[in-house]
């Protein structure tokens, strides 16, 4: 699995991990010069968790394929995986929900689009009732 050298490491880094005090085990992990599978796994974890989504998905895709057999790693991997893609499904449902709720609008750019035009034709229809004129041809 890994050196015994670390073995110690990885079991406090572990530790630190499970109390969520994931910047602290990053940064040791940064300390270790033999970056082994494990040290991929803990470190894509405690990236991931910080916010370095991608750095952490690289590092357990990493882990995962230099030991295909482990299931922690394998897990970890098909679990993010499974929740990148649920994300990006609910981002594009709620985006396209977004669009089909215009209520009949026939803009095809979206809300931004119809949003604005509406204020335009707020700030014209005030300018007219002030005396002014914002859009001449309305």
């Amino acid at each position: 699995m890994y050196s015994n050298v670390y073995q110690g490491e990885f079991g406090s880094i572990r530790n630190l991990i499970s109390k969520n005090e994931f910047q602290k085990a990053y940064d040791l992990l940064q300390k270790i010069s033999n970056k082994c599978s494990e040290w991929y796994y803990l470190t894509g974890l405690s990236a991931m968790n910080i916010g370095y989504y991608d750095e952490g998905e690289e590092y357990i895709k990493t882990a995962a394929i230099m030991e295909p057999t482990n299931e922690e790693y394998s897990h970890a991997f098909n679990q993010y995986n499974q929740y990148r893609n649920d994300y990006n499904r609910n981002s594009y449902n709620y985006n396209r929900r977004k669009q089909n709720d215009l209520g009949g609008c026939c803009c095809c750019c979206g809300d931004d689009c119809c949003d604005t035009l509406c204020q335009l034709w707020c700030a014209d229809q005030c300018c007219e009732c002030c005396g002014g004129d914002l859009i001449t041809c309305c």
